[in-house]
């Protein structure tokens, strides 16, 4: 039980190294307590608020990751190393592609009740 409660500190400390820490997931950590607010107003289904909640954890989750190999090229080295460029650009790359499908995602679910309410 104590691996267990060291293991969630230590993943707690991690969150709240990237919230205080990393300007972009502050703004992903904005945008998705507006994605809720959305959903909340616009009464969404039960499915579409699992569609929501699990794209918020997706790009939460890359942007954890993401992080997490960046502070790591950043300690093997500070000069300019053309593969650890490689290895930033495809992390923050998986972020991107994350953000894309999460904003697709909302633009299939929050579109068709705004359109309902401006019509």
């Amino acid at each position: 039980m104590e691996k267990t409660k060291n293991a969630f500190l230590y993943a707690m400390q991690g969150f709240r190294y990237a919230i205080v820490n990393e300007r972009n997931f502050k703004i992903e950590i904005f945008l998705a307590l507006v994605a809720c607010i959305a959903a909340y107003a616009l009464h969404i289904s039960s499915v579409q608020w699992v569609v929501v909640i699990m794209n918020i954890g997706f790009v939460l989750s890359a942007e954890l990751i993401n992080t997490a190999i960046e502070k790591l090229c950043d300690i093997t080295t500070n000069e300019m190393n053309p593969t650890i460029k490689i290895i930033k650009d495809v992390a923050a790359a998986a972020v991107l592609l994350a953000a894309t499908v999460a904003f697709i995602c909302a633009l299939i679910i929050f579109i068709p009740p705004i359109f309902k309410i401006i019509h």
